[in-house]
């Protein structure tokens, strides 16, 4: 079973997707922020905590960590970490996506529950589901 790290601030809107990724197939570990995320992760460290398949966090978040910075931390101790970004934000209006990951998918909130699952089994290396 894949393993997806689930990062949003919105309490609402986190509980939601970790319902739908969770009735997908996923297991599925969520955190309100991106330090809570790195910490959950097992911090900056190499063979530290979990196994994690893909990181599915919002872009702009509170505290000093946003998503495209978490994302390239856990991408130095998994290079293969599949990657989706979203955002409430016109992406026009995002800083720079420039700065999302390689191969990162970003969805565009709202997204329907087809669009981000299609995002997840994409971004999961050798995984077409979970």
């Amino acid at each position: 079973m894949s393993t997806v790290l689930l990062v949003e601030d919105d309490p609402a809107v986190r509980k939601m997707l970790e319902v739908l990724v969770r009735s997908a197939g996923y297991e599925v570990l969520t955190a309100a922020r991106g330090d809570e995320a790195l910490r959950l992760a097992g911090g900056d460290g190499p063979g530290k905590g979990p196994r994690i398949d893909a990181l599915l966090t919002d872009v702009i978040m509170p505290g000093n960590l946003d998503g495209a910075e978490l994302a390239r931390r856990l991408r130095e101790r998994v290079p293969d970490l599949g990657v989706v970004c979203t955002s409430g934000f016109v992406r026009d209006a995002l800083a720079d996506t420039s700065d999302l990951p390689e191969g990162a998918v970003f969805l565009q909130k709202p997204f329907s529950a087809e669009d981000l699952l299609d995002a997840l089994a994409r971004v999961i290396p050798g995984s077409g589901s979970p």
